[in-house]
């Protein structure tokens, strides 16, 4: 599930219905710089990994948790019933997981109701900006070398670095 289609873009700005395919190929370049610079997708999709529970705990690969769907102890082929979730650490409440094998199968990612509106809103400020820029490549105007501003890298720097 995409957290920002261009549907939802074109009602914000009100976008020009004689432009819709080229804004849409600019609002796939932004959407594609934004996740290169943040480091992760921001759609909402399943992963499944093995990880080793080490201190009653195990680290996602991935942030953003929106559903742990199953967790499996490889060890003994049964389901685990319970543990915490924390940002991307899972706590498990059974010591006897201590050093096993789980097989974990969740979402993670944003969705059209969890996508921060500050990253939205920088999502549209960065199409704005890259739709001007491709304007000047358009018209051969020869000062056309984009740079992103401060406001927008740090809010992609703030997401970038709740991650790591």
């Amino acid at each position: 599930m995409i957290p920002f289609s261009f549907e939802e873009l074109q009602k914000v700005l009100e976008l020009n219905a004689d432009e819709i395919d080229t804004d849409n190929l600019i609002f796939n370049a932004t959407l594609s710089y934004v996740e290169k610079n943040l480091g992760f997708n921001l759609e909402d999709k399943n992963y499944n990994e093995l990880q080793t529970v080490k201190d009653c705990k195990v680290y996602t690969e991935q942030d953003h948790i929106s559903e742990m769907i199953n967790i499996i102890d490889m060890n003994t082929k049964e389901r685990v019933p319970n543990c915490v979730i924390d940002g991307r650490t899972i706590y498990f409440i059974d010591p006897k997981l201590e050093g096993h094998v789980v097989f974990l199968n969740y979402n993670a990612g944003y969705t059209a109701d969890t996508l921060p509106s500050d990253l939205k809103e920088a999502i549209i400020k960065l199409f704005l900006l890259k739709k001007k820029e491709f304007i000047k490549q358009k018209n051969h105007e020869d000062d056309s070398c984009f740079e992103m501003p401060q406001d927008i890298q740090s809010i992609i720097s703030l997401y970038r670095r709740k991650t790591l």
